[in-house]
């Protein structure tokens, strides 16, 4: 077959995408404009969590289950491939990829998993494909662009919803936002809905009672940042508790910081920002988003903010690591830390109650004025 022949072909076939929270929507976008069939959603099922728990072995943290299942969900549904994030240094998930294709192999499905990431400009997933130039760049563009309003939509919610007139007002209009943004199919539509939600958003707050709002930062693994399934929904639980979240994941600031292009007020502190402020707490690598872990600590503990949540999956060798690290950020900073960690077993109303109690501690200590010590939760 020719070449055109051969790129036509191909594209009968079907990619899954990992589970990237509200990010998927934005890859989803690029793989459609590429003229590929994806296979994706905006958070784990609980079908496809049960089916990664009963394949992976039980030691394994609880991101791993969750990508496994949901590439076996895929397999079943017909997709032929399927796509993961690669990884370097001493994190795990640089393993997992290849793991997940043998576990999948002896399951008797055949799809097969391309790594993106760490691969050059050109991954092998793209050659062997092979979108034409023009298309392949419009998919990207319109990929990034879609970031940039996901970035937009998350932080006008988290300054939303705990100021919000209507309970489930911000909820609603971020579900509404992602639905419009899934649909756009050029980045001139998708450029014209950022100021758009900013204003929704903004129409939805109450501006009395601002002083009392908390502010709380999120660190820690990814999937547990991005996919509420895995975290069970607790940025609304933090959020309706009347609570200003930073979760420190934002892909738009992070490919800017990665290509060097401008970030504007998303923009994310640099690899060697984040080093500089992390020492001397940490000096060497330990894989994962460790460092971002104890460097936004540190410098949330320093900027005045009431607390941070930290969430581990049981077992993640790099935040297990950096766990007494951040115990004794956060004992000697005075400044109070929410251990939180996360597998199968995990129950939601478990953690709502330590959540509820957490923003306990932190109101009665802004009433005291930042005089109680409370440590590490």
């Amino acid at each position: 077959m020719t070449r055109r022949e051969t790129r036509l072909a191909r594209r009968n076939e079907r990619l899954a995408i990992p589970n990237l929270g509200n990010y998927t929507i934005a890859l989803d976008s690029a793989v459609r404009a590429m003229g590929i069939e994806p296979w994706s959603s905006t958070r784990t099922t609980r079908e496809e969590l049960e089916l990664g728990i009963a394949a992976a072995p039980e030691s394994l943290c609880l991101p791993f289950k969750a990508h496994l299942g949901h590439f076996i969900a895929a397999a079943r549904a017909g997709c032929e491939h399927a796509l993961m994030v690669n990884s370097m240094g001493t994190c795990r998930l640089s393993y997992y990829r290849k793991l997940i294709e043998n576990i999948l192999c002896d399951l008797g499905l055949g799809i097969r998993i391309w790594g993106l990431g760490f691969d050059g400009l050109k991954p092998p997933v793209i050659r062997y494909f092979d979108p034409a130039p023009i298309p392949f760049v419009r998919a990207v563009l319109l990929a990034l662009e879609k970031i940039k309003v996901i970035d937009i939509l998350e932080i006008e919610g988290w300054k939303t919803r705990p100021r919000e007139r209507e309970r489930g007002s911000t909820t609603g209009l971020f579900r509404r936002g992602l639905e419009e943004l899934a649909a756009a199919g050029t980045r001139k539509e998708v450029r014209r809905l950022g100021p758009v939600f900013t204003e929704q958003f903004r129409a939805l707050r109450n501006s009395s009672g601002t002083g009392k709002i908390l502010r709380i930062g999120l660190i820690g693994e990814i999937s547990l940042l991005r996919d509420r399934t895995l975290n069970h929904g607790i940025e609304e639980t933090l959020g309706e508790l009347g609570v200003e979240l930073r979760n420190f994941f934002l892909l738009g600031a992070e490919l800017a910081n990665i290509f060097g292009t401008p970030g504007g007020r998303n923009r994310a502190h640099t690899r060697k920002e984040l080093a500089k402020i992390a020492r001397p707490w940490l000096n060497n690598p330990v894989g994962g988003h460790a460092l971002d872990s104890v460097a936004h600590t540190i410098h949330c503990a320093e900027e005045g903010w009431d607390g941070m949540i930290h969430l581990c999956p049981a077992g993640c060798m790099p935040e297990v690591s950096v766990r007494p690290i951040i115990a004794e950020i956060s004992r000697k900073k005075d400044f109070p830390v929410l251990e939180l960690s996360f597998d199968e077993h995990t129950a939601e109303t478990g953690l709502i109650t330590r959540l509820e109690a957490f923003v306990d501690v932190l109101r009665e200590r802004r009433h005291s004025g930042g005089a109680a010590k409370s440590g590490a939760a």
